[in-house]
């Protein structure tokens, strides 16, 4: 039986997905809310503390709590520092990549509707340049197409929430013009495969990618101390 803080954290999340109160909205008063649900208006400012720590609700100083613009970059925010705060390895980044993006290409490959490959034939063209400065940005913005192609929302959100991380691996494994052109080749392969329909090579040209830079990240090691240590 969930106790009365995780009862008051449930009741609002209810009421914002209900479109009770929608993105931008104030939330009842806390005194209002103690009432409404039986409990200490200690209590519901604790409850909605916690709502904040996640990004659902923000307190305006002298303005009361309102619904936050609820994006999935800014709810799954928590999950970058829940990484650092556990000192994970961006090792283990890479695990949970090869978990997804493979399945992911191969989905894509499967569904890609004609309209969407234009915008994969800019992405991979912006990459082509090879850039120093952009190369990091074009190639998430690649990576997230394809996850888009698969209609998944929730696979979307996670990918997105992880993108600061990956961006933090890409400053290094980016830095040298010669892994820049060979990502690029990978990426040609893995969107040739789409293009074609071809859900088992856009798989294993998404996995050769991802293990040949998470084997770059390994040798490398410079610019991620997260590497020099074991997660506990």
């Amino acid at each position: 039986m969930a106790g009365p803080l995780n009862g008051v954290r449930d009741h609002v999340v209810s009421m914002i997905v209900t479109g009770e109160l929608r993105p931008g909205a104030a939330l009842p008063a806390e005194r209002e809310l103690a009432i409404r649900l039986g409990v200490s208006r200690p209590l519901v400012r604790e409850a909605l503390r916690s709502l904040e720590a996640v990004n659902i609700v923000e307190s305006r100083r002298g303005a009361g709590t309102y619904v936050t613009e609820l994006s999935p970059e800014l709810l799954l925010a928590p999950l970058s520092h829940a990484f650092r705060l556990i000192h994970g390895s961006y090792l283990d980044l890479f695990q949970v990549r090869r978990f997804l993006e493979p399945a992911a290409a191969a989905e894509a490959a499967g569904s890609v509707e004609e309209e969407h490959l234009a915008e994969m034939d800019e992405l991979l063209a912006a990459l082509d340049e090879l850039d120093e400065d952009t190369f990091p940005e074009n190639d998430l913005a690649f990576h997230e197409w394809i996850v888009r192609q698969t209609g998944n929302p929730l696979l979307l959100s996670i990918i997105r929430g992880i993108r600061d991380l990956e961006f933090t691996v890409l400053e290094v494994t980016a830095a040298s013009a010669r892994n820049r052109e060979q990502s690029q080749i990978e990426h040609r392969a893995i969107g040739k495969a789409i293009r074609e329909g071809d859900p088992e090579r856009a798989k294993a040209a998404m996995l050769l990618h991802l293990a040949r830079v998470e084997d770059q990240l390994r040798s490398s090691g410079a610019g991620v101390p997260e590497l020099a240590e074991e997660a506990p």
